[in-house]
């Protein structure tokens, strides 16, 4: 049980956002969250483009990516300090499925 908790520890220190916004957690709720904790929405250049009324995406400069199709699953970036994060999402109500480290 000691080497599951440690485990579970190091986990969350890989991906700080983990303990902040919670698989389930609508992202417009995620996204109050992250800001409440000192992350700000990362825009990056090569980023595809919001779909003109997809209300998933529209206002949203962290937005990597959005698929219009399957599960509809999207991608938002975000930046404290020197960590930056990618929050996923999943379903035209933008319900996170869970964060991860961005790898630049």
């Amino acid at each position: 049980m000691r080497r599951f908790a440690a485990l579970f520890a190091l986990s969350m220190l890989a991906v700080p956002a983990l303990a902040q916004v919670a698989p389930g957690t609508p992202y417009a709720a995620a996204r109050q969250v992250l800001i409440a904790a000192g992350w700000e929405p990362l825009r990056l250049p090569d980023a595809d483009r919001c779909a003109p009324r997809d209300t998933r995406c529209e206002g949203r400069p962290e937005m990597v990516a959005c698929s219009g199709t399957g599960t509809a699953p999207c991608a938002f970036a975000w930046r404290r300090g020197a960590e930056e994060i990618e929050v996923l999402t999943t379903g035209p109500d933008t319900i996170v499925t869970g964060t991860r480290q961005r790898l630049r």
